[in-house]
């Protein structure tokens, strides 16, 4: 008979859920630790309350899923209660759920011991930004953000080269796989130097922190030759 392997919060007798629930029980009363009776994952559902400077307060009903691979792999957070329209303006995909940022951006930190109530913290911050939002009439994001999908991708890359179109547009082939230039051959940013001493270890980050499967599924396809210079920086 096959034994199935401990979920996170079952390992080290529930230490670790111990830990996380004093952590919530302190920061966020609102929330209640739960298993989920059709995935079996946990979750923390309830309520996050929100204070004005004025005084009134706003209670916004969230759900936080903790995937299998809990720590190494970060919760998602959803909007419970179906408050918010999805939208991507908003930042709110398929489901209500939230994205809190580009995943090569994530502030995701496995090992640190207040990794939870850091993500809840953000989670709190991007609920004040969806009432901003629509304080403002919705006009403009109240925050820093990418785009969504490739063009979000592109404007991270982008960033990660010091914002330069023409090293942009010069290493774009190596970094989504399609050339693969040697460590001693020129850089094909056109410096003249070696590759290893120019934008090897740049273009080497940015693929570790997208991904080998997150670039190929965004261009394994034919249109990732697509001119690429209408990317813009953020």
């Amino acid at each position: 008979m096959r034994v199935r392997p401990k979920s996170w919060f079952e390992r080290r007798n529930g230490r670790e859920l111990f830990a996380e629930r004093a952590l919530v029980g302190e920061h966020y009363p609102g929330l209640s630790f739960r298993i989920d009776p059709d995935s079996g994952l946990m979750c923390l559902q309830g309520n996050i309350t929100l204070q004005a400077d004025c005084g009134v307060t706003t209670e916004i009903s969230v759900r936080i899923v903790f995937p299998t691979g809990y720590p190494d792999l970060e919760p998602a957070a959803f909007d419970a209660a179906g408050r918010f329209p999805v939208s991507d303006d908003r930042h709110i995909i398929a489901g209500g759920r939230f994205c809190l940022w580009l995943p090569p951006c994530s502030r995701w930190d496995k090992n640190d011991p207040n990794k939870l109530l850091r993500f809840l913290d953000e989670v709190t911050v991007f609920l004040e930004r969806q009432l901003i939002y629509d304080a403002t009439g919705g006009k403009e994001w109240p925050g820093s953000q990418y785009e969504h999908g490739r063009a979000g991708y592109e404007q991270f890359m982008l960033s990660a080269l010091g914002g330069c179109e023409d090293h942009f547009r010069a290493l774009f082939p190596t970094i989504v796989g399609q050339d693969h230039p040697g460590r001693n051959d020129p850089c094909p940013c056109g410096s003249n130097k070696k590759y290893k001493r120019c934008h090897a270890q740049v273009v080497e980050e940015i693929v570790s922190r997208i991904g080998l499967r997150t670039l190929n599924y965004l261009y394994k396809k034919p249109q990732v030759r697509r001119d690429v210079s209408m990317v813009q920086a953020i």
